[in-house]
């Protein structure tokens, strides 16, 4: 070794933040002499310099979906569960509602209405129930507005009769024929008594006259009861009509609302682009009411054409089946407050998830490239797709995608390791850490080897990472060799 290093206690610079060791460095001549012993040598070399940090994760499956059925009535057996860890994909059943299946499209709309296939421009069959209750409701307020105007009719009728009949001198014949009769059957009384008087008549005669007064008044007095019971009727019938009324615009004013809102909607078509392309994807060709018949008599649904929203799940692509929450036999009911999901399903693709320290989060961003280390040793390429927000335990969950998912076959759930990139220098001259020598006066050397002997130049350090360290200074170069430890 070169007489530079002659007096020298080992020395290695650990990071950029703190040196492991040091070297004491002896002064020495200004050139080095050649030295006849061997000397152990690195290169000094251009490029990446990379310092990472490996945190220890869990390959799985993504978020997981709880797939709430919709049902076709009030309650649905369930008749059939897609096998938990089955892969079901385009066309194929999820699930099995009174024997009819669930089939899984793909696409990013979820089936909302019910279209009904007479030909190719479907109809949407909730609108036209919308129309047709909106018409309903109006027929119903047309009623009742004309039950209000039939009550008020009567109502005006019925108080001018009452007016009429306690008037002095009525004007319409059924009190005009009462209020004679009373004035007959006074008038046949005074003459009755008259004649009594004279002992013209029998007093018995009195008492009939008396009798026959008392039932032409019971008569008119009946009338008027009557009138007034009938005005009573109708003036409820009225306030009743009212309230429907208002009922019957509230219900309207409503209905409205929700057809014009499934009108503004009607335009858009994406969910029926969507259904035609799955169908395409299926193999199935000819107008698109031909399709959907030809596809529900294949999958087991009736081949009416309509397709309800019951029948289909849309998810982005393949789906893994991870749990069931309901199981074959039992039925689900749809007013249920607490009925929850039917099963729990994932996307196929693998992901892996990382529980950083809070006070690595600057190694995470969106977009940044990791290098994942499989339970095999073998190292496949991930992207991080999302970095979380919520701490716990002083961690936030890391997401990273795989590209490769070929490379994850047979691996459900794994624990894998993750380097993060902390640090990285492009294009930079680099040496070990090892051949860094502490000078006397601060700072670093190096110790160049050139033919028999060595050179020391004082290097600048920048990022220390996976054992090297950046240098540059006077007679730096890449290529050149420089002494390390032996």
């Amino acid at each position: 070794m070169s007489h530079f290093r002659t007096m020298l206690t080992g020395g290695i610079a650990a990071g950029a933040v703190a040196i492991a060791g040091f070297l004491l460095l002896q002064p020495a001549p200004p050139t080095a002499a050649p030295t006849a012993l061997p000397v152990a040598t690195a290169e000094i070399t251009r490029g990446r310099l990379v310092d990472t940090k490996t945190v220890t994760g869990t390959l799985g499956y993504s978020e997981l979906t709880a797939l709430r059925p919709s049902l076709a009535g009030p309650s649905a057996m369930v008749t059939g569960l897609a096998p938990v860890g089955a892969t079901i994909e385009r066309g194929e059943p999820l699930y099995g509602l009174d024997g009819q299946p669930a089939i899984l499209f793909y696409g990013a709309v979820p089936q909302h209405r019910t279209l009904r296939f007479d030909t190719d421009v479907p109809v949407w069959v909730e609108l036209e129930q919308s129309e047709a209750a909106v018409a309903a409701a109006e027929l119903t307020l047309e009623l009742e507005q004309q039950r209000l105007a039939d009550a008020e009719a009567r109502r005006t009728d019925l108080g001018a009769r009452l007016a009429d009949a306690t008037a002095d001198q009525p004007a319409l014949p059924e009190f005009v024929q009462l209020a004679a009769a009373i004035g007959v059957a006074r008038a046949k009384l005074k003459r009755v008594e008259e004649l009594s008087a004279a002992e013209l008549t029998p007093a018995a005669d009195i008492a009939a006259a008396e009798a026959e007064l008392a039932t032409a008044r019971a008569s008119f007095a009946a009338a008027i009861r009557t009138l007034d019971k009938d005005l009573a009727a109708t003036g409820l019938d009225a306030v009743a009509a009212r309230v429907a009324i208002a009922d019957a615009m509230a219900k309207r004013d409503t209905l409205r609302d929700v057809r014009d809102a499934l009108r503004a909607r009607a335009g858009d078509t994406a969910d029926v682009t969507q259904l035609a392309e799955n169908l395409a994807a299926l193999g199935y060709v000819g107008p698109l009411a031909k399709q959907v018949r030809a596809w529900q008599q294949a999958v087991g649904l009736p081949a009416t054409g309509i397709i309800a929203v019951s029948q289909l799940v849309i998810a982005p692509g393949p789906v893994h089946i991870a749990a069931h929450a309901a199981s074959v036999g039992e039925t689900l009911f749809e007013a249920s407050a607490d009925r929850g999901s039917i099963l729990d399903y994932s996307s196929t693709e693998k992901l892996v998830t990382v529980p950083l320290a809070v006070a690595d989060q600057g190694l995470a961003a969106v977009g940044r490239a990791v290098t994942v280390t499989l339970p095999d040793d073998r190292e496949v390429a991930g992207t991080i797709s999302e970095v979380g927000s919520v701490v716990t335990d002083g961690n936030i969950e890391v997401t990273i995608e795989i590209a490769d998912q070929a490379a994850l076959d047979g691996l459900e759930v794994a624990s894998v390791d993750v380097e993060f990139v902390s640090d990285s220098r492009d294009d930079v001259l680099s040496v070990p850490i090892a051949a860094l020598l502490a000078r006397p006066e601060g700072g670093f050397a190096v110790e160049l080897m050139r033919n028999a002997g060595g050179t020391l130049l004082p290097v600048e350090t920048g990022l220390f990472a996976a054992g090297r360290v950046e240098v540059s200074g006077d007679g730096i170069a890449a290529g050149e060799r420089v002494s390390v430890p032996g």
